[in-house]
């Protein structure tokens, strides 16, 4: 089920990275958009589009030897209308996506 980017509370997901992780990707998708208004927390700016990334570091997972970092992050739409929304997200999305199998 696609997130509903219309909601002023916005969504939360669960993200398998480290802060300095998600933000370089996060700049890789969308570069000069990206900014940092405080600690735990990145905006994105494209065109009249603004997304709002605040962001907790949770403990990590672990598997035997195996750890994974975790955040969880709460995307807030601050402006913008619902089709520009929705494409950020895709974008942003696709970009960030990572290999598996």
């Amino acid at each position: 089920m696609a997130e509903d980017v219309s909601t002023p509370e916005g969504f939360v997901r669960e993200i398998g990275a480290t802060t300095v992780e998600f933000e370089r990707g996060l700049r890789l998708a969308v570069p000069a958009c990206v900014s940092v208004p405080s600690p735990g927390c990145l905006r994105v700016e494209r065109g009249d589009t603004v997304l709002q990334i605040d962001f907790t570091v949770l403990p990590e997972r672990r598997l035997g030897l195996f750890c994974l970092p975790v955040l969880q992050a709460r995307y807030r739409f601050l402006a913008g209308d619902v089709p520009a929304r929705a494409a950020l997200l895709a974008h942003i999305d696709r970009a960030m996506q990572r290999g598996g199998g």
